[in-house]
């Protein structure tokens, strides 16, 4: 057949006496099993073959999800009728044959896990207002003649319902509280796209989502004088103590958002918490909840009445944007060149990120305020497990048979160079931390990075084979947008030593795929940096090895070690939560007990940093205040890094320089929060005549340096002044300058 459009309007001449009876078929049917076992199992139906309005695209697909139904009686009382789902399939590109009274839709089923004889299904769909009044029978054949009959309704024209909980913090309960965009507001836009007033409701409904938001928004009193920002450990408190779903049954089409002040990091404006501790009441469900920042920069313009300017209309915009780029990640959408995708023009791209490759102001002026082809196909027909909220982890639909960019390379000469580094051998149980290093090549022209290397971002795509030969992504638990942090590599041939590099350490223990150094074995790691621009760099394979348990007691360990309570605990550097107490307790057992070792020095340092800052949360839900349930006791995290130091100290191996660093940097932290600025300035100075008789990079030697030079001695003598600093000058520059910057 031709086009889904020749076909209709063929179908319209021949039913020209109802020619003002609407057309319209596509959206959900449900209904029960006829044949063989009548009522055994139920069908929910997705049809999209036509457009269900002049705004939203037709994907021409057929989908459908399989549950089986369960009756139970009980003397004097109504039937118990319970549902449980099964599996679910797709048809790609359906063949079409409409008629007077009724549509036809044939095509060959794609089951999306699982084993099953070759199947073609049939439906035939009754035109709006034409009998029978069942909407769609639905005939499955498979190979040999078997055939299973469905009788099915129409009762939505949306494929999939939402109910999402939104709940505001008092610092910025101030009106707008839910985006509202009308599109005709800012300039920027494209010669032809449709007037509408837009809201995180309306733009779901174009892609075919039902989205219904709790009118009821619980205030989170935030207004303790000293909680000036949110941390990520925080965020996840907050979501396991306010969301009223989250001890409900999982998977289920339910999440929640928060609309809070500032993120600990000022340049995020919005994240999405891919997992929730298992055990919990959410029993480990993934992609549940997100949180916006109100007083992100982004949202300084921000009226509740029309805007009056251009300024005013790009906040409502990007207030819009955020709230609907965090949504989909609960969805499992990934960002656009997360999957091959940089040019797309999505709510899931930055805007930014395209303007590098295509042009200034060229996202807004293109963008058509829509998810792109392959995300509408995913969000109506993708695999149930892949869609739901608490179902398969983020980004599993997208990555896990065939991980995007992992076998990339390559060819000719690049401009930057990638290098995943670590020491290489690892025990059992020992948090896995790498060093990703960026290096200009150019010998005569500067490179801008993005310095945002964590995967947390989306500027860096790592890949693990495991000891099985199975490649997978690393997926972070979490997921930010915010702007670039930007940095000028110096050109190689013209920098001083080390000008010309960026190193970043990126934990990669746990992630929302649980542990993924969880078997003794040898593992490679590849990264791939995608930068400004074009920017593609992939690194080499990474060899690291984890260890074997030397001991039935290291044995016993890790089984009390790779739960969710843990890895959370490591992942989110330290938490106070009470929802995270089992996990916390198992890491102070094993820091105790392997204080000597790496794993005990590491494990120490994230239970450092979870006491060395104050913690909130709701210890009375009911009053919704955000209290301070424990304070920042530098003096316990200095105990408790004690052994770290000693450890890092001694070992002179060029891979333990990071390590050290992070020590005494941290310790430093500690110091000057006890009031001992004297011992940071000490432990500071000791780490940078250590570092340079390791050969270490001169450039970051000369930055602890003069972090110590800035602060007073432990006599209280004033800092040094750089002129005074007593050091043996830098080297001299090369005389030209670099000719450019790419």
């Amino acid at each position: 057949m031709d086009s889904y459009e020749t076909v209709k309007a063929e179908a319209s001449s021949a039913a020209a006496a109802q020619a003002s009876r609407p057309l319209t078929v596509s959206g959900l049917y449900q209904g029960d099993m006829m044949l063989p076992q009548p009522g055994r199992f139920e069908l929910e139906l997705r049809v999209d073959i036509d457009p269900r309005n002049l705004i939203s695209p037709v994907m021409n697909r057929v989908s459908g999800d399989l549950f089986q139904v369960t009756r139970t009686n009980l003397p004097g009382q109504p039937p118990q009728i319970s549902r449980t789902y099964i599996e679910s399939w797709i048809v790609d590109r359906p063949v079409i044959t409409p008629s007077t009274d009724h549509i036809d839709v044939t095509g060959t089923v794609r089951y999306w896990l699982g084993t099953h004889p070759a199947t073609t299904v049939a439906l035939r769909i009754s035109w709006p207002g034409s009998p029978p009044a069942v909407g769609a029978e639905v005939t499955f054949t498979e190979t040999g003649g078997s055939a299973r009959k469905y009788s099915c309704r129409r009762i939505s024209d949306a494929f999939r319902n939402v109910n999402i909980e939104i709940d505001v913090c008092s610092s910025v309960n101030t009106l707008p509280l839910l985006p509202s965009y009308d599109t005709s507001w800012h300039d920027d836009r494209p010669a032809d796209l449709p007037h509408r007033v837009m809201t995180i409701e309306s733009i779901y409904e174009e892609a075919g989502v039902r989205v219904t938001i709790d009118p009821t928004h619980t205030v989170v009193d935030d207004s303790a004088a000293q909680f000036q920002s949110w941390t990520t450990a925080e965020l996840h408190d907050a979501m396991e103590t306010h969301f009223s779903q989250v001890g409900g049954t999982w998977p289920n089409w339910q999440m929640w958002g928060l609309m809070a002040g500032a993120f600990e990091d000022s340049l995020v404006g919005g994240i999405m918490f891919d997992t929730a501790a298992a055990g919990i009441s959410s029993a480990g469900s993934e992609r549940q909840g997100f949180a916006v920042f109100r007083k992100h920069e982004w949202f300084n313009g921000l009226v509740k009445e029309a805007p009056q300017n251009q300024e005013q209309a790009q906040a409502a915009r990007q207030f819009l944007y955020t709230w609907v780029h965090e949504a989909g990640h609960a969805f499992n959408f990934l960002h656009a060149w997360d999957k091959g995708r940089p040019d797309s023009l999505s709510w899931m791209n930055y805007d930014w990120r395209y303007e590098q490759r295509n042009g200034d102001k060229t996202f807004w002026k293109r963008f058509a305020f829509r998810f792109d082809d392959d995300e509408l196909i995913h969000l109506r027909h993708g695999n149930r497990a892949s869609v739901i909220m608490g179902g398969d982890p983020w980004s599993s639909g997208s990555h896990l048979e065939a991980p995007n960019l992992s076998m990339s390379q390559i060819e000719g000469k690049a401009a930057l160079e990638l290098i995943v580094r670590s020491k290489g051998y690892f025990d059992l149980m020992e948090p896995v931390i790498v060093e990703l290093r960026l290096r200009n090549l150019l010998s005569d022209a500067s490179v801008m990075i993005d310095k945002r290397l964590q995967p947390e971002y989306g500027g860096v795509a790592i890949y693990i084979q495991k000891p099985d030969g199975h490649v997978i992504q690393y997926d972070p638990v979490i997921c930010a947008i915010g702007g670039p942090e930007m940095l000028m590599l110096a050109a190689a041939g013209y920098a001083e030593p080390g000008r010309d590099r960026y190193s970043r350490e990126i934990f990669l223990s746990y992630g929302s795929s649980s542990f993924y150094f969880d078997q003794p074995g040898d593992y490679r790691i590849r990264a791939v940096y995608q930068g400004p621009g074009d920017v593609l760099i992939p690194s080499e394979a990474h060899r690291i090895r984890i260890g074997a348990p030397v001991s039935k007691e290291i044995d016993r360990a890790a089984q009390d070690y790779f739960t969710d309570d843990v890895g959370l605990t490591l992942y989110l550097q330290g938490s106070r939560s009470p929802h995270l107490a089992k996990g916390v307790r198992v890491l102070e057992g094993l820091a105790d007990q392997f204080k000597t070792t790496e794993l005990g020095a590491k494990v120490a340092m994230t239970l450092a940093n979870g006491v060395s800052q104050p913690f909130y949360r709701m210890q009375d839900p009911q009053s919704q205040k955000m209290v301070r349930t424990s304070n920042a006791d530098p003096d316990q995290a200095l105990a408790m890094t004690e052994s770290a130091l000693k450890l890092y100290r001694n070992d002179t191996s060029k891979s333990a320089n990071l390590a050290y660093s992070r020590v005494v940097q941290r310790r430093a932290d500690y110091h000057e929060e006890a009031g001992n600025p004297g011992q940071a300035k000490q432990e500071l100075e000791t780490l940078a005549q250590d570092l340079t008789a390791r050969g270490a990079n001169a450039p970051a030697v000369e930055k602890y340096q003069r972090r110590a030079d800035a602060l007073p001695d432990s006599n209280g003598k004033p800092p040094v002044t750089p002129q005074g600093r007593g050091r043996a000058a830098a080297p001299k520059k090369r005389p030209r300058a670099p000719k450019r910057a790419t």
